[in-house]
């Protein structure tokens, strides 16, 4: 393995690393706000509905992007693997990826087992942790000023 090889394998799992941080660290923000919502309301309902529902969203987006990352790895970084075959395995691990996450969100839902809106919102979390890190590396490459090639 080169050097190249490992200064890119090192970048991808830094940046992976730094996504789940900062996706853990918005969700349980978040789901304390939400708990001190719930507590403050007292509408005499139970309390923890909403952040479970954070709570829960935010891992279900998080895992979501683990598998994304692993799966670009396995099938793009592959050496030797055909764009053909890399475009077909991408498309039956995405199929079956999201209707593993639609299968859990479907039956989440109709035994409403937690807050829909908690849900929606724990799932953009991981999102916006995505766009958080990729907003840090590009501040970091324009202060270096783009000498990290």
């Amino acid at each position: 393995m080169t050097d190249e090889t490992q200064i890119r394998q090192q970048a991808i799992a830094g940046i992976i690393k730094g996504v789940a941080k900062k996706t853990a660290l918005l969700t349980v923000g978040a789901a304390a706000t939400a708990l001190l919502y719930a507590l403050i309301q007292d509408s005499g309902q139970r309390w923890w509905p909403l952040p479970a529902s954070v709570l829960f969203g935010g891992a279900l987006g998080l895992l979501n992007f683990r598998w994304l990352a692993s799966a670009v790895e396995r099938v793009y970084l592959r050496k030797g693997a055909t764009p053909g075959l890399s475009s077909l395995a991408a498309i039956v691990i995405s199929i079956l990826k999201l209707s593993l996450i639609f299968i859990i969100l479907f039956m989440v839902i109709k035994w409403r087992l937690l807050h829909v809106l908690g849900m929606v919102a724990g799932l953009s979390l991981s999102f916006l942790a995505i766009v958080w890190e990729g907003a840090k590396l590009m501040n970091q490459t324009l202060r270096n000023g783009g000498s990290e090639r």
